[in-house]
Parts: C-alpha cells; structure tokens; sequence
C-alpha cells in the first residue's frame, strides 16, 4: 500500500450497521473474525477516524468517502479488483462491493403512500438521493 512501516488500526463499523454487514458478507468473514481497533458508528466519523491517524484504514460507505476525499480529507478511497469506487463502477455493476436500498410496503397501497413512492422513483428525487452520498439508479 505504500507508505511508512507502522502498525494498522483497524477502523470498523458498530455492530447492526449495514455496512459493516455487507463487508463481512464479501469477505465471506464471521464478526468475531474482524478483531477492530476502533468501533465507529456513521460514515462521517470514520473518515475523521481514518484521516486523524497514521497507519489507520476502514470502510465506510463509497459515496462518502469518494465526496470526503475530493473536497480534502486526507484518506485515499482504495480500488477493488483494479475498480476504482465511484457513482459510474457502481451503478454499472462493475465495482464489486455494493448493495441495493429498497423501498418495501405492502400489497394494498394507499394513494397517499402510492403519491410517496411514485416520487422516489422520479427524477425529481436524484438530487436528495445524491445528497446523502447514495447512487442513483440513472
């Protein structure tokens, strides 16, 4: 990885984040597997984690790391499988690491929840969905 010779914390998510699930989950690891320096909760303190100590490294959601790193925080968003993380590799399926969110309800729909979820499939949602780091579908 290039870089001095120090020892690694390790920076990971709390248990029943989701993120930390799908990272078990591709790494095919067992949590009691994954032996953390440090526990952190959201994506945000994890940056700061990271970019606050030499010979650190974690995961936390791509969209993220990806805006922190291009407006200064002092991490580098790391490639898999030569992929590099961002809006394009994901949503083409070609970057690895990735999860779906989805919206669930039930079979009989009211018309105001029909009105909510005509609304997040359109296009008028992009900016809200991009401002919480998320891809979008298009």
């Amino acid at each position: 990885m290039g870089g001095k010779d120090l020892p690694i914390t390790v920076v990971s998510k709390a248990e029943g984040r989701s993120t930390l699930e799908l990272f078990l989950s591709f790494f095919q690891l067992k949590p009691t597997e994954l032996k953390a320096s440090v526990i952190i909760g959201d994506n945000e303190q994890g940056i700061k984690t990271v970019s606050g100590n030499l010979g650190s490294i974690g995961y936390v959601s791509v969209g993220t790391a990806v805006f922190e790193a291009r407006n200064g925080a002092k991490i580098k968003v790391l490639p898999m499988d030569g992929i590099e993380p961002n809006a394009d590799t994901i949503r083409s399926g070609k970057f690895p690491m990735s999860r779906p969110l989805n919206l669930v309800t039930t079979k009989s729909v009211s018309p105001k929840l029909k009105a909510f979820l005509d609304f997040a499939q359109s296009d008028n949602v992009k900016s809200i969905v991009e401002g919480h780091y998320f891809v979008t579908l298009k």
